[in-house]
């Protein structure tokens, strides 16, 4: 009994030590094993979208001049031919009028404070584009027209003012600086020949 014991030990330890090795479980075997379980795709990247595409900084220029309410105004607008002027809107509280009108090499000191008339089917006047009259206070344009043979009367100041008939227009934009000049205060012209004061139609 006492031998039989070392010999079976001598058998075991080679016979276990000779042994091939167990084989590894595979990812095919893992998928024979439970055929209900799939594959997962890989993610797909996210269309780009309109955050991913590169945008172009605005010119400060052009910003500018999209903030001021006279932008909205045609730049050229009417008939351009002709005899030109250079015109300023210029807004006086408690005072009817368009504002200064002058030629090209005159100075403001000369330019004549006008009423402005629009010519019916070719050219209104520049703030009617505009959502307030307001809206084009201290802009320069270049006018085309006449002045015409009558006069407006100014019933704060109590005086006729010249009117000038606009047949066009050009857009010069914002004017570098505001016109500190006061309209006329008292009557600089005759009466208009063509009508006359209301006190005066109430006379006998």
């Amino acid at each position: 009994m006492g031998l039989l014991i070392p010999l079976f030990v001598w058998i075991a330890i080679p016979a276990v030590c000779l042994a091939p090795p167990l084989p590894t479980r595979s990812s095919a075997d893992t998928t024979e094993a439970n055929p209900q379980a799939t594959t997962t795709p890989p993610a797909e990247e996210p269309p780009e979208t309109k955050d991913d595409e590169e945008i172009r900084k605005p010119v400060e220029e052009k910003v500018f001049r999209a903030t001021l309410a006279a932008a909205h105004t045609p730049a050229k607008h009417g008939d351009t031919s002709g005899e030109s002027w250079i015109a300023q809107r210029t807004m006086v509280e408690d005072y009817c009028g368009w504002g200064w009108v002058k030629k090209d090499k005159e100075s403001w000191r000369q330019a004549r404070w006008v009423a402005l008339e629009g010519t019916p089917r070719t050219c209104p006047l520049p703030h009617t584009f505009l959502p307030r009259p307001v809206d084009d206070k201290n802009y320069q344009y270049r006018f085309f027209g006449t002045f015409a043979p009558y006069r407006a009367y100014e019933p704060q100041a109590d005086m006729w003012v010249d009117v000038f008939i606009l047949k066009g227009f050009m857009s010069l934009g914002p004017a570098k600086e505001e016109i500190r000049r006061p309209p006329p205060a008292q009557a600089s012209s005759g009466v208009n020949r063509y009508a006359d004061r209301a006190p005066n139609l109430l006379k006998p």
